[in-house]
């Protein structure tokens, strides 16, 4: 009977163990890939229906069209940006501070900046919805839980 116990007690724990995912931080839940079955914090005005969607999956909305010249693949970007989780929490950001300055196309940045960036003029500013495949994945990234969406606030201050 014993024996037959721990078996059982085996499966079930088992079980438990596949069902949980993994990949995550032990106890932890990970939010859902996609974007769609997020709820955003009301403050973030993010309505995606509003937004065009890549077929990377990236959401890009451009608030306002720069006037300058046109970033490409290999552009060096100055930005100035906020960044978010869907929940309205601050993560980083630099608006009205020195420019973050890149060249489009590296490893310097995730891939969602490097391919929602493309495009932009200089003086342009787009908001961003980045899934967590084409931000920091399954990783945790400082202050950000990982498989997390990342919403983002950017402005191109200049282009070379």
């Amino acid at each position: 009977m014993i024996a037959q116990t721990n078996w059982v007690l085996l499966v079930v724990v088992t079980m438990v163990a596949a069902c949980s995912g993994g990949g995550g931080e032990a106890g932890v839940a990970t939010p859902p890939r996609d974007p769609e079955q997020l709820f955003f914090a009301p403050e973030l005005e993010i309505d995606l229906s509003e937004f065009e969607r890549t077929s990377s999956g990236l959401y890009i909305q451009d608030v306002t069209v720069g006037e300058g010249p046109l970033t490409r693949r290999t552009s060096r970007v100055w930005i100035e940006y906020v960044g978010w989780l869907p929940d309205g929490t601050v993560f980083d950001g630099n608006l009205g501070g020195e420019p973050y300055a890149f060249r489009l196309g590296g490893n310097e940045v995730i891939r969602g900046w490097n391919e929602g960036i493309v495009g932009m003029r200089r003086g342009g500013v787009r908001r961003l919805v980045v899934r967590p495949a084409l931000a920091y994945g399954s990783s945790r990234r400082g202050d950000i839980p990982p498989g997390s969406t990342l919403v983002f606030y950017l402005e191109l201050i200049d282009v070379d």
